[in-house]
């Protein structure tokens, strides 16, 4: 009869290791105490080792009944997602579902490179090339977070067997400069007015970056904003990131005229009867791929104008709405700032958000 271990391996059941002075064996004991297999190595021989323990583990996967995966990285990656989601919303391993999408997206590009490769094959040269391909291309922290997303599969892998040691641990990161655009507010007119000219989508993503403008909302806050959220008092708008186990938070935005006409505005320009208010031709909520297509050709479009009119004119994003806000209101000395963003404390507002180049502050008496 086998027992229980005296103390835990990480190797699947019946399979044992024994680290001899001079050599080192995997074994698969059955339940008649015979073995099924032994592979042994020399014990001063590493890469030796670390091939045989693989081939164990595998061989003995399959003994107990186990498949096995196709040992690519790509394959890896699908398996941490379903173990993620496998996971009590509750589980303080398990990451916000906003994180898990974002992540989603991520994944793409680790798979073109890492995908087909198997995971005890990565080195860390491998990833510092990576870093250094994509800071090239002018995605230096894309990269740091497509790593950083890397570097928990493989610690997924670790802690299920597949790889002994993490190839990102260490790894130094691309340096970055903290994001710092702030929209001018002529430039948001500007883009505004262009919208309202040419009519149709590019008017539906402009009332949804002005709308993220009074909101102070994240993008995806205002992308996903339905009809559920317009409330007699003003737009309730879900926090959107929290922590594994935690309620989930609102915010109350009461209405001022601007707020109202500009919610009223894109309602009435909804080709269906979606329960998005900012909704695309088939009342969904806009891919990102979508939205950017769109939103690059309104730009476009702004950029021609100004230089017809002779007029500035600079480029901006949905996800630049809330800094711009942020800072605009801690200009005018707003006291609710905190509760506009939906933050716990000013810590993230100010470290983040704040733009201000000079900040004011009256002498003390």
């Amino acid at each position: 009869m086998i027992g229980r271990r005296k103390s835990p391996d990480g190797l699947p059941f019946r399979l044992y290791v024994r680290f001899g002075k001079f050599k080192v064996s995997y074994g698969y004991k059955l339940a008649d105490n015979t073995w099924a297999f032994r592979l042994v190595a020399t014990a001063n021989n590493p890469e030796a080792v670390a091939t045989i323990r693989k081939e164990a583990i595998s061989r003995a996967e399959i003994l107990n009944g186990k498949l096995p995966t196709n040992g690519k990285t790509d394959a890896l990656i699908q398996k941490y997602f379903a173990w993620q989601e496998a996971m009590p919303v509750t589980s303080e391993d398990r990451k916000a579902a906003i994180t898990l999408k974002e992540n989603k997206v991520e994944a793409k590009n680790l798979t073109k490179v890492f995908g087909a490769m198997d995971p005890e094959d990565i080195l860390p040269k491998d990833i510092y090339g990576y870093l250094s391909d994509r800071r090239d291309r002018g995605a230096p922290a894309k990269a740091n977070k497509e790593i950083a997303l890397l570097s928990a599969v493989l610690e997924y892998g670790r802690r299920i067997g597949v790889l002994n040691v993490n190839p990102c641990r260490g790894i130094k990161y691309n340096k970055t400069k903290p994001r710092q655009k702030y929209v001018e507010e002529p430039d948001l007119d500007f883009a505004l007015a262009e919208a309202r000219v040419r009519g149709g989508s590019y008017l539906v993503l402009a009332l949804c970056l002005h709308t993220a403008y009074l909101t102070v909302s994240r993008p995806d806050e205002m992308r996903a904003l339905t009809r559920l959220n317009i409330k007699p008092d003003g737009i309730e708008v879900a926090v959107g990131k929290r922590k594994p186990g935690q309620a989930q938070r609102t915010k109350l935005i009461q209405w001022s005229p601007t707020l109202r006409a500009a919610v009223t505005e894109a309602l009435a320009l909804q080709r269906t009867t979606s329960m998005y208010v900012f909704g695309n031709t088939s009342g969904q909520v806009y891919t990102r791929s979508g939205w950017n297509t769109i939103w690059t050709r309104l730009m476009k479009y702004c950029e021609a104008k100004a230089i017809t009119e002779g007029v500035g004119f600079t480029r901006f994003t949905l996800a630049d709405m809330r800094p711009t806000a942020v800072t605009d209101r801690m200009e005018e000395g707003d006291a609710q700032i905190i509760d506009a963003t939906g933050h716990s404390d000013g810590r993230m507002v100010a470290k983040v958000y704040d733009r201000r180049k000079t900040k004011t502050a009256r002498a003390t008496k």
